[in-house]
């Protein structure tokens, strides 16, 4: 399977500071936590749907911000409604959504005409819980990657590597691209 490399150059703490959008349509190792990826998705132009495991991840990144992104955040909660009213009021759709809030908000965007599967990228973070919580998750996580598969550009993303033989098979085909940091001369 094709794997890529993107080299970090020396002296970069966060992916923002070489890089502008996630990798698209991969399996995507960050190699460490803490270095920005998700906020670069959440910061950058691109439309993007951001699947977490917890509402916890998804309330961190939404709720308990300290500047004003324009992020909704997707559970329990909320409401079809509040999701809708957000698509048709956003100029650049950004929401944080649970693993199981997932097909709930895809299918309301479809229906306020946002059309998720061609112009909204999806973000699949920490996706090695998909793999962990399979057994006692089943639906949440077959329903992720149903709904996942059908989007144009989708990433997987995590800094936990799985060994391609033990990942689920829904996602074997994919090629994997990962960051490498450059060695410091001195």
């Amino acid at each position: 399977m094709q794997s890529n490399i993107i080299a970090a150059p020396a002296g970069a703490t966060y992916l923002s500071d070489f890089m502008t959008t996630i990798p698209e349509n991969c399996i995507f190792n960050k190699r460490i936590t803490g270095c920005g990826a998700t906020e670069l998705a959440l910061r950058n132009d691109v439309p993007t749907i951001i699947a977490m495991p917890y509402v916890a991840l998804v309330k961190n990144k939404t709720l308990y911000r300290k500047d004003n992104l324009n992020i909704l955040g997707v559970y329990s909660d909320i409401s079809n409604d509040a999701i809708a009213d957000y698509a048709h009021q956003s100029n650049t759709i950004k929401i944080a959504t649970t693993y199981d809030s997932l097909p709930r908000v895809v299918e309301t965007l479809k229906q306020a005409n946002a059309n998720p599967y061609k112009n909204t990228f999806l973000l699949v973070d920490e996706w090695h819980t998909l793999f962990n919580s399979y057994e006692f998750r089943y639906s949440a996580i077959s329903n992720l990657l149903r709904y996942a598969s059908q989007f144009e550009r989708a990433t997987y993303m995590s800094a936990t590597p799985i060994e391609r033989e033990y990942m689920l098979e829904q996602l074997r085909h994919l090629p994997t691209t990962e960051i490498v940091a450059t060695a410091k001369r001195g």
